[in-house]
């Protein structure tokens, strides 16, 4: 009987973020620390996300949050925001506050362990998303977006397509 649940938890969870979710890729390129082109792959929803961000030859970062939303844009929740590279696995978390509409995505956070008090300037997180319009005359159901991201000295743009998975 449990594998039964199990089984069915998994093909409505499944169903649920097929049927309204974003498939995200994207490809750009990391300034700062890191110099390099950067490859992005996740999921979206409204009011869920995670992207992994592959740092070509150096390192993983995952980015993910659940937010909850106004209705006149304003979000608020956590996000978690991990590293990996061969030698070390970081994850920090914290609160965000963001404003969202149909051509612009705004997100700040304060992202720390929270063992110890640091830099204020190192904990801080920024995204800043731009959804480029549908051609004049057409109704796309894909989203062509252009992101700025800022944490701990890195300074990355993105442009990527959410995606749906039908």
């Amino acid at each position: 009987m449990k594998e039964i649940l199990r089984i069915s938890n998994f093909i409505t969870l499944f169903l649920l973020t097929s049927v309204f979710g974003y498939f995200n890729i994207g490809v750009g390129y990391n300034y700062g620390i890191i110099n390099n082109w950067t490859i992005r792959l996740g999921y979206e929803e409204s009011g869920v996300a995670i992207n992994a961000d592959y740092t070509i030859g150096k390192l993983w970062n995952i980015l993910g949050g659940i937010y909850f939303s106004t209705e006149i844009g304003f979000e608020v929740g956590p996000i978690v925001y991990a590293s990996y590279d061969l030698a070390n696995f970081a994850i920090v978390y914290g609160p965000m506050v963001g404003f969202q509409n149909k051509q612009l995505a705004v997100q700040i956070g304060y992202v720390s362990n929270f063992s110890t008090f640091s830099n204020l300037s190192d904990n801080i997180f920024a995204k800043l998303r731009f959804y480029v319009p549908d051609p004049q005359g057409k109704k796309m159901i894909d989203k062509l977006y252009i992101e700025g991201q800022y944490y701990k000295g890195n300074f990355k743009i993105l442009v990527g397509l959410l995606e749906p998975y039908f």
